[in-house]
């Protein structure tokens, strides 16, 4: 009963633990992140980036170089709420391709998810998840140590290492909230956490606690066995 209770819980987690481990190995891949700089405004490139210097590159990436896309769209010609129809994709192209399509007109607009940095670098629009994906790899070409965090709920952004401590950032938010805020979505958007995990190549950490002010709420959330520990492992052989 363990076991397939074990594998259950594992296999809830896998295609997000895949997903994050694809992301974070294009971090480290210098082709991408050389590609990515030039996206940069020269700026940004010719100091190093710290706590002064950090919001401007938000505010840039945020006003200046991404698009939104909703999550619920309304046809340009019949001003009518579109239908959305989700695709499954192959995982290393598309996480899956969002479909929203008018039944009266029968026009469509497509919004592939992309796992590729080098793709949402090219079309510049997304949700959450490219947002903190792109950002991360921007950081990461300019020397700033960064990974990508999910909460496991309905939200993603980034940490960077700065000074020695891993920083919360969130490309998707207003300075300053988008900057060093970590009880923001609990405190603002209700979070109910029981796992925020932030990703690395080969491994992933625990960071709820710093992203709670309710920690033995979550310690209670959590039941008997020591999940965090079990993910960690099967994390490593994904």
């Amino acid at each position: 009963m363990f076991v397939n209770n074990l594998n259950r819980f594992t296999s809830s987690f896998a295609a997000n633990f895949k997903f994050y481990k694809n992301i974070s190995e294009q971090y480290t891949d210098h082709t991408i992140l050389d590609s990515v700089n030039q996206l940069v405004p020269e700026k940004f490139l010719k100091s190093s980036l710290d706590h002064q210097s950090l919001p401007p590159l938000l505010h840039w990436f945020k006003n200046d170089l991404m698009k939104w896309m909703p999550k619920e769209l309304q046809c340009s010609s019949c001003h009518r709420r579109m239908r959305v129809q989700i695709k499954e994709g192959d995982s290393k192209i598309f996480r899956k391709t969002e479909v929203h399509s008018c039944d009266k007109c029968d026009s469509s607009i497509i919004f592939p998810r992309y796992v590729k940095i080098l793709k949402i670098a090219e079309v510049k629009i997304g949700r959450c998840s490219e947002w903190s994906i792109l950002f991360g790899a921007i950081l990461n070409s300019l020397s700033v140590q960064t990974r990508i965090v999910h909460d496991f709920l309905d939200h993603c952004w980034n940490e960077s290492l700065i000074n020695k401590k891993w920083i919360h950032l969130d490309s998707t938010l207003n300075y300053p909230i988008s900057f060093n805020h970590p009880y923001y979505y609990e405190q603002n958007w209700g979070k109910e956490y029981e796992y925020v995990f932030a990703f690395s190549t080969n491994s992933i950490e625990d960071v709820t606690r710093y992203y709670t002010e309710k920690w033995q709420m979550i310690k209670n959330r959590r039941v008997n066995e020591d999940k965090a520990n079990i993910l960690k492992k099967f994390y490593s052989r994904v």
